[in-house]
């Protein structure tokens, strides 16, 4: 299009310079006709916005990626040779290899990551910065020369990469003995005077004697336990372990022989566990033993984070055939259930100590006939009629506010048989959960009372629910109730480890989550964390990122010790403490021979293969494939074109005008 309407311009260009007036010269004629051809042309291109297309054709070569691994582990040294000299000699067969095959190959050394720090190896990282620098579409395989021992939490990259990875293993003789603690595994909490596990995994390399594993507190050998390797290389160990002091209390296992090894630093293993006071209680008070105790105590059972007791209210306090004293039983108690059957009444003293409790944070759930004892506390207020009546129930709108309500839809709800309930109206500030559905009279009442919660369940025999519903929706129920009245408001901003104790240059992560007063997750937090050393230098100072419904921080490259972490929100002044240990131990330092295990999992589900020498790959000769690649050329879209334009447009008017045209 545009080459035939140049053709028909330039035409019209000749005829019109073909008589002028004044007469010139064909040579200045020439020019002027080739200006303004060169300008009407470019006047073209920009109006039709042509682009030209360039087709060109590229042998494409099969590729191959050489990863070699570089880390401190790959120095340990066998019988002969180190592991990084022994891969070397597989390396330089390999490319010989593909060169002489016509295989294209890209290679790269890499610990943490491509051409990182040497003292942990990061396989997930260095797939990713691979797959960066080199187009994934032709290459047939990965090669993978290293011991195999990884410091990733996962290998989603290389799982979902969709290459073989070839890895190796080739004959690595040590004659020097190793034992060696490989893992630990422990909760990063435990509670006060209550035994916890901590699991240790032992191994012995050339060593078939026996040996001691000691678990080290304070300087002190907590338990010690003889392992004989004469049969086995490998034993799993269960320490069950209690501290009688709550707090952040290190530890150390350490595995002894009397044998000479060729490495003692992974001979011993830190860990620490943040040591908790005695867990959440719920005391319970009737006037009669009914089932509205037995199914809340037997829910209550189920989570291990509670415990409960129950006590009888008659003219005294009861705890089976011994009188105790309210005072003494409510004192470290998280949540009271008090259950009104008609005759449950209290002291003037016990009443002050219930008041109390609710004041200074406690959280109390009333059952059954409104006691007008606690009217200060409570979330209703009793209309004085004496009996009761049989009614279903139903949960309001206000109550889907609260986390402890949505998990139960409307087919759950609506099967709860028929209860006892009692005609009461609620507080001004009180919030209406459940209503009754004939009497329309409120069911289930909350109240905040100062830093207390209080709830009300207007009526008797809710645990019918529980022989009615087959699934375990009453103890859900039940315990989501409890514990909601007995977390404090601090516990609504907390922050966890993902472990106590980590070795040197492995990450530390913390996490934070923040709850507002509907326990929904809170993103608009100023929140920043600051982390101090043992001698209360600050090392770490930066505000959270919010990632997946917690606010995250990511620590790096801490010197080894003990160090304190506080995050603090700017917005509500809530705070959140912990601390950790960095150990002296590199984990490139325990890393012991070649981790064939790992290994042979990353070939097999990538579809690759396990080799001991690269001949067994049995490589075809390579097929090169010509590959046509178009590239466009948008003409209209160059700066350099406008600027011709301008310069011939211009350059004509002045030469017509020199020369007498104008």
């Amino acid at each position: 299009m545009i080459f035939l309407l140049s053709i028909v311009f330039i035409l019209l260009i000749i005829l019109f310079y073909k008589n002028t007036v004044p007469v010139i010269d064909k040579r200045k004629k020439l020019l002027l006709i080739i200006l303004r051809s060169i300008s009407i042309i470019i006047l073209l291109i920009l109006l039709l916005n042509p682009i030209v297309y360039f087709v060109k054709s590229k042998i494409k070569k099969p590729t191959f990626i050489i990863l070699s691994d570089n880390s401190e582990s790959m120095e340990q040294k066998g019988l002969h040779n180190t592991k990084s000299e022994i891969f070397a000699k597989l390396i330089n067969t390999a490319e010989k290899t593909l060169a002489s095959n016509g295989y294209q190959f890209s290679k790269f050394q890499f610990a943490d990551g491509i051409d990182g720090k040497r003292n942990k190896t990061l396989l997930n990282a260095t797939f990713k910065q691979v797959f960066e620098r080199v187009e994934p579409t032709y290459v047939k395989g990965i090669l993978l020369f290293s011991d195999g021992w990884f410091n990733d939490k996962n290998l989603d990259v290389i799982e979902n990469s969709n290459i073989p990875v070839y890895t190796f293993t080739p004959l690595f003789p040590i004659n020097k003995s190793d034992l060696s603690i490989s893992n630990i595994r422990h909760n990063n909490t435990a509670y006060k005077n209550e035994s916890t596990p901590v699991k240790v995994d032992v191994l012995s390399h050339n060593y078939a004697g026996k040996a001691i594993v000691k678990f080290i507190a304070n300087d002190i050998i907590v338990e010690a336990k003889t392992v004989d390797f004469s049969r086995i290389n490998f034993f799993n160990l269960d320490f069950n372990i209690s501290f009688a002091e709550v707090g952040f209390k290190q530890f150390e296992i350490k595995v002894i022989s009397d044998s000479i090894e060729i490495n003692m630093d992974n001979n011993q293993i830190t860990g620490a566990i943040n040591v908790k006071n005695d867990r959440s209680k719920c005391l319970m008070i009737s006037d009669i033993l009914d089932w509205d105790i037995k199914f809340i105590s037997d829910a209550i059972f189920e989570d291990q984070h509670w415990q409960s007791k129950f006590l009888l209210k008659k003219d005294e306090l009861m705890d089976g055939i011994s009188e105790v004293s309210l005072e003494a039983e409510i004192n470290d108690v998280n949540t009271l259930v008090l259950i009104n059957n008609d005759n449950l009444s209290f002291s003037s003293i016990e009443i002050n100590l219930i008041n109390k409790f609710v004041e200074n944070g406690g959280g109390m759930l009333m059952i059954g006939k409104p006691l007008a004892q606690l009217a200060d506390v409570s979330a209703i207020i009793d209309l004085g009629i004496e009996f009761g009546f049989r009614s279903t129930i139903s949960f309001t709108e206000e109550s889907k506010k609260y986390n402890t309500f949505p998990a139960f839809g409307d087919p759950v709800m609506n099967n709860i048989p028929p209860v006892t309930g009692y005609f009461v109206r609620s507080k001004i500030d009180s919030e209406i959960l459940s209503i009754f559905n004939k009497e329309r009279t409120p069911a289930i009442v909350f109240h905040n009372v100062a830093r207390g919660k209080v709830i009300n369940f207007v009526f008797h025999d809710l645990w019918k629910w529980k022989l009615w519903e087959k699934s375990n929706v009453y103890n859900e129920f039940l315990l989501n109730i409890l514990s909601w009245l007995g977390q404090p408001e601090t516990k609504r901003f907390y922050s966890t480890l993902n472990k106590n104790s980590l070795f040197l240059n492995e990450n530390v992560e913390i996490d934070l989550y923040a709850f507002d007063e509907k326990l929904t997750p809170v993103t608009n937090l100023n929140a920043k964390v600051s982390v101090t050393d043992d001698q209360g230098k600050l090392v770490f100072d930066s505000f959270m990122l919010f990632k997946d419904n917690k606010f995250v921080a990511e620590i790096s490259e801490l010197i080894p010790g003990q160090f304190k972490y506080v995050i603090t929100d700017n917005l509500s002044g809530s705070q959140s403490e912990g601390e950790f240990i960095i150990m002296e131990n590199s984990p490139e330092a325990r890393d012991y021979g070649i981790n064939v295990a790992l290994l042979s999992y990353i070939s097999n589900v990538t579809n690759g293969k396990l080799l001991k020498d690269f001949s067994e790959l049995n490589l075809p000769q390579a097929k090169h494939n010509a590959v046509k690649q178009t590239f466009e050329f948008p003409i209209y879209l160059k700066w350099y074109i406008i600027t011709i334009f301008l310069i011939t447009f211009c350059l004509e008017l002045f030469l017509r005008k020199r020369w007498g045209l104008l």
